[in-house]
């Protein structure tokens, strides 16, 4: 059964009539007697428009008429979802949403093994993007005995109840293989102007010229080496063959190309076999690899080693896993154990399917049942690491165990730095997941600061006692001047951070005030609301207590209207302000809400009160806007205006007011960048006018920060809308020319981050853009001075960027080589080298090998020869 879609009714397809051209013509080449010889009515080739239905029910009518050779294939474009499951692109496919108008493969998969049960051997050939997925989704095909345990026949073919001749089975010729025109991660093409997509092009034309000298018969395998082999000479995706017991080998076409008279039995497939050129790779590896001094690091090293030769190789792959699978055992770290045996199981999956499955468990256990949480979630959460790109379901279920496990550290701060690490791995399966981590272990580090900060505002002061036990003994409860000296003692207590022996004073004096004789109440009630602001760090941990306190004195206060009833309200509401500053970290509305209780008394002031009030609170409100910027950019924008028009009255300095009001601007613009991008341009613009007019100290802080606000966006915006950091790099530059150099390093090296990350996001689909990224990085990088350590944070994530771009352009290795040599922390030059020469590999063996030399870690470069030894399979 085959099948080539050819039109596409979705923009974002290109039609592709060579996939409907290339099933027609792969089609008669099955007819032709020269060839194959299938009868007409064992070939059905299905018509372009096809539906996921029609294609399906073919697959069904084909595989249940096949007792012999099964082939069932498709060509067209190739679609992946988020979970990097293969979908086979159908004519209404939409490329954004892949699970519509497709046939998802696993569907077609399993369609296959349970209707072609009978079929001895089953074929697919995928010749699409990402084809290679469909290795990953097929498992291993069930066994003869399985099948006819689930069909409930007799597996060795015997007569049945009725009678009748038993059919022979070959068990060492039975099985399953996919053909693939392009790895997992890789499309495939259709050269321009080509009448058959690349990969198919090249089994036509295997099948149509033949292979001299092989015989008068080829297998399946000699087809599929010899275009391998083609494609990969011109620097094509390489294709892949999954196969089951050598299914490929019992598949024979007729050979149409001229062979020696009278040869009358076919060539012997070619044994399988390492190049000498990988032995010698893979040698080197083992080599540096034995040489690093740490078990499990080493043992680690020779399980990849195993993985690059397993397919070549698998003698010595065994012998490898054999090693690791001992080393393990003597082991006594269950997460260093578990990564062991999961390396081992990983290299066994095809090899030896039992055994990987029993190492898989073995390792999963020993995690499972440490009794130590910290130990159980860093295992879980290294196992997980280890199998994300294999199994993601499975990664995904060890890290939720691994979450669950976090949940029983008795220590506070150990948790929220667990969960943070925990957050940086479930980022590759889940960002929304990642995030509510990363919410968590802030949170976690709020209680441990909170609770630090409340022991050290409750210590007592010895001497604050003392005095408070004296006014008591010389005042009586109606005295106003026991108020009165209360609260200068709480005054001196808050200055020396007593903060919650001065509160209880003052509540103390509070709870006096209905008592005392009216003359002398104004006078207590000023002393009591001049002291008040004095003891508002206590809000940051018995916040109520002071707003509740504050809002009780507000009551008593106008009750006392006198000439000093302003100067009173201004220190009710300068505590009320002053408690919002404390609240903005952990509850950001709440403080809104607290300022704007406080500002509420100036319609009761005179206008030198009221400016008086505002300079007293600008600092408070321009706080709150800081820590409301992430829950509310807009909100916090308004509250940097409030403090900037503040700041421009004449009375007073407050330069310092207005810069942290200017940060406050520039951040809200950073937080907006993505929902609002025009309305952030409209704040970092503002900000860097208004800094212009500072004094020179003030003006360069409030540029830096504008300018790491800037950087902060561009890093924001990369991977959704990489265009939008071409707008922030000029701006950047106009920032930096006002700042002192030394103060340039940080935004540089935040922007070459962005930057890079947006070349990362264009390199598939872009990469001329991602290129052009990645050379205005390194133009950002290198103005750093050479002793400036972010210099060298900034070149290794640069050379990220040219590793990735060397996979798909290896004429750009050079440049990634030069800015990982540049680095003068050696071991991060060795893991950049380590990470040029994996990603040239595969398209140049011979100078990845040359690079290699030059990796400094016996372990980095252990794992980059294993690359080289995995490439020259």
């Amino acid at each position: 059964m085959l099948v080539g879609i050819g039109d596409y009714t979705h923009a974002g397809l290109a039609a592709m009539p060579a996939a409907a051209t290339g099933a027609a013509h792969t089609a008669r080449l099955l007819r032709e007697p020269a060839i194959w010889g299938l009868p007409r009515e064992h070939v059905t080739v299905l018509a372009s428009d096809s539906t996921q239905e029609q294609i399906l029910t073919a697959a069904r009518d084909a595989a249940l008429a096949t007792e012999d050779t099964l082939v069932v294939y498709f060509a067209g474009h190739g679609l992946r979802d988020r979970a990097e499951r293969l979908h086979l692109a159908l004519a209404d496919a939409d490329p954004d949403y892949p699970q519509i108008g497709t046939l998802p493969y696993r569907l077609l998969r399993d369609l296959i093994r349970q209707a072609g049960h009978r079929a001895k051997h089953r074929v697919t050939i995928l010749d699409c993007c990402y084809s290679g997925i469909a290795g990953g989704m097929s498992p291993g095909a069930p066994t003869r005995d399985d099948l006819a345990t689930a069909l409930d026949e007799d597996p060795e073919g015997r007569a049945g109840a009725h009678g009748g001749e038993a059919h022979g089975w070959d068990e060492s010729g039975y099985g399953d293989c996919v053909l693939t025109s392009a790895p997992p991660h890789s499309r495939s093409f259709v050269r321009p102007g080509a009448a058959f997509p690349e990969f198919t092009g090249e089994l036509i034309a295997t099948l149509e010229a033949g292979i001299s000298g092989a015989g008068p018969e080829i297998s399946l395998e000699h087809i599929w080496l010899r275009v391998r082999g083609r494609m990969r000479g011109r620097d094509s995706p390489e294709p892949q063959l999954f196969a089951q017991n050598d299914v490929t080998r019992h598949i024979h076409f007729r050979n149409r190309s001229p062979h020696e008279h009278g040869e009358q039995e076919a060539a012997p497939d070619p044994e399988p076999g390492p190049s000498a050129a990988h032995v010698a790779a893979r040698d080197a590896a083992e080599h540096a690899a034995r040489t690093v001094p740490d078990r499990f690091t080493k043992s680690d090293l020779l399980a990849r080693i195993a993985s690059a030769t397993v397919a070549v190789d698998p003698g010595k792959a065994r012998q490898l896993v054999d090693e690791v699978v001992q080393a393990a055992h003597i082991l006594t770290d269950p997460s260093q154990r578990a990564r062991l045996l999961t390396g081992a199981a990983t290299c066994l999956a095809a090899l030896d399917p039992p055994r990987a499955r029993s190492l898989d468990e073995e390792g999963e256990k020993a995690v499972l049942g440490t009794a130590d949480p910290d130990a159980r979630a860093a295992g879980l959460t290294d196992l997980a690491y280890a199998v994300v790109d294999a199994d993601r379901d499975r990664a995904t279920w060890l890290l939720e165990k691994a979450e669950e496990a976090l949940h029983g550290l008795p220590d506070t701060r150990h948790k929220a730095a667990r969960f943070w690490r925990l957050s940086v791995v479930v980022g590759e399966v889940e960002p929304a997941w990642r995030q509510r981590l990363r919410d968590h272990s802030a949170h976690l580090y709020r209680v441990v600061h909170e609770r630090e900060r409340f022991e050290e505002d409750a210590r007592r002061s010895p001497e604050g006692t003392r005095r408070a036990r004296e006014v008591r003994a010389a005042t009586g409860p109606e005295w106003g001047w026991r108020v009165v000296e209360l609260s200068a003692t709480a005054k001196d207590m808050a200055l020396d951070r007593h903060y919650h022996q001065a509160l209880e004073l003052l509540e103390e004096a509070e709870q006096a005030l209905p008592g005392i004789a009216l003359d002398e109440k104004a006078e207590a009630l000023s002393a009591l609301t001049g002291a008040l602001p004095f003891i508002t760090a206590a809000a940051a941990t018995v916040p109520d207590r002071v707003v509740d306190l504050a809002g009780r004195l507000r009551s008593v206060v106008w009750g006392c209207a006198d000439q000093a009833l302003g100067d009173r309200l201004i220190g009710v509401a300068r505590t009320q302000a002053g408690a919002a500053y404390e609240l903005a970290e952990r509850d950001p509305r709440r403080a809104v809400g607290l300022l704007r209780v406080a500002q509420a008394v100036k319609p009761q002031l005179d206008v030198p009160q009221q400016r008086r009030l505002d300079r007293s609170i600008a600092r408070d409100i321009a706080h709150v806007g800081k820590c409301l910027a992430p829950v509310d950019a807009e909100q916090a924008a308004e509250l940097a205006h409030e403090t900037i028009s503040i700041a421009r009255t004449p009375e007073g300095d407050l330069s310092l007011e207005l810069t942290s009001a200017l940060s406050v601007l520039a951040l809200a613009g950073a937080h907006l960048a993505v929902a609002s991008p025009g309305r952030a341009d409209e704040l970092f613009a503002e900000a860097e006018a208004v800094a212009h007019h500072l004094p020179e100290q003030r003006r360069v802080f409030a540029l830096g920060d504008v300018a790491r606000a800037l950087t902060a966006a561009g890093e924001a915006v990369a991977a959704e809308d990489p265009a939008r950091v071409d707008g922030y790099v000029p701006g950047l530059e106009r920032l930096l020319r006002s700042i002192p150099e030394e103060e340039r390093s940080f935004p540089r090296t935040a922007m070459a981050h962005a930057l890079v990350v947006a070349g990362k996001a264009l390199i598939g689909s872009d990469p001329d853009r991602a290129r052009g990224y990645a050379r205005e990085a390194e133009r950002l990088v290198c103005r750093i001075p050479a002793e400036d350590e972010l210099r060298d944070h900034g070149l290794f994530s640069m050379g990220s960027l040219q590793s990735a771009l060397v996979r798909h352009s290896p004429g750009w290795a050079d440049r990634a080589r030069r800015t990982a040599e540049s680095i003068t922390d050696e071991q991060l030059k060795s893991v950049a080298l380590r990470d040029v020469v994996m990603a040239l590999a595969p398209a140049d063996t011979e100078y990845a090998e040359h690079l290699a030399q030059r990796v400094t870690d016996a372990g980095d470069r252990a794992g980059a020869l294993a690359a080289i030894a995995e490439a020259r399979r």
